[in-house]
């Protein structure tokens, strides 16, 4: 073989293997419910978070979801970042998808879809039935035709400080609306609201396994557990094994980078190299990754 046949070969190999890579939400949860694992989702907000949870994802040979919070990015520069996280996800080992959460509107959506997001999220949860219908609906008319996947929001997932156990109750997914809202808009993933809130509880949760189930009878869409950050592992394993598809983390990703900052901070000198400063930061980030992915189920999977 001569070299120029070598290296075309070489770089067809490479395209494949780097488009495989990067893998859109559909795709990424397609065996999960099957085989009873869920793929952790972790809220990255800089390069070097983004890294760690792919790095260690790559160590447990587990697919893995990189999701962006549009107000986290206010700071960030996405034109400079997006390009970035792909090449990471490209040229790892292991299915990555990188995708917007709670996309606020259309416009957001959009936007983060013309940046290269392969999967998105849009969260008109607090709208009626018949309005989260119509405005999802018109986001996967326009993302399907790009080949981008769409996750969306049935019953509302609260906050755990600001709203009471009775208020999380009361935004519960109804089974009954579910099939309707699925057939009328194609979503590829949809969110449920059971028990869990977005970050700390008041108290300690009680996730409503037998709602889950009943809804897992009337649909095969994957399954999203938002809030899934201090939500007690035994419930998420239930919850997992009753057919949650995806769980999200964005609280304690964010807790163990604090925790390590703190630790860098009362050991090192002033004069620490930037280095030094983020080691300990990363390292507690990578343990909690580890962790979320074995409580999934979905290590040596990809």
């Amino acid at each position: 073989m001569c070299c120029c046949t070598f290296f075309l070969l070489f770089n067809i190999c490479s395209i494949f293997r780097r488009v495989y890579m990067l893998a859109n939400l559909k795709e990424i949860l397609s065996e999960t419910r099957k085989n009873k694992y869920a793929v952790p989702a972790f809220d990255v907000n800089n390069l070097e978070t983004f890294k760690a949870v792919v790095d260690i994802a790559e160590e447990e040979k587990s697919p893995v979801i990189a999701m962006v919070l549009d107000p986290d990015m206010k700071s960030c520069t996405l034109r400079y970042l997006v390009p970035m996280m792909k090449e990471v996800a490209a040229s790892s080992r292991i299915p990555v998808c990188i995708h917007l959460d709670h996309g606020a509107d259309i416009q957001t959506v959009a936007r983060y879809i013309s940046l290269g997001f392969n999967s998105v999220m849009l969260d008109a949860s607090t709208l009626s039935l018949s309005e989260n219908i119509r405005v999802t609906s018109q986001v996967v008319e326009f993302a399907h035709a790009a080949g981008i996947s769409v996750e969306a929001e049935l019953g509302h997932v609260g906050v755990g400080l600001s709203d009471s156990a009775e208020d999380i109750k009361g935004f519960f997914t109804v089974p009954s609306e579910v099939e309707e809202f699925v057939e009328k808009t194609g979503v590829d993933a949809l969110a449920v609201a059971i028990g869990t809130a977005h970050g700390p509880y008041r108290g300690q949760p009680r996730l409503d396994i037998d709602r889950l189930k009943d809804i897992v009878k009337i649909t095969d869409t994957p399954l999203v557990l938002h809030g899934g950050s201090l939500t007690p592992d035994d419930q998420v394993k239930e919850a997992i094994a009753a057919g949650i598809s995806k769980l999200n983390i964005a609280t304690e990703l964010r807790m163990a980078l604090f925790k390590g900052l703190k630790a860098a901070i009362s050991e090192l000198l002033e004069h620490a190299s930037l280095h030094e400063i983020y080691e300990k930061p990363m390292e507690m980030m990578k343990q909690l990754v580890r962790e979320k992915i074995h409580l999934c189920g979905s290590h040596n999977r990809a």
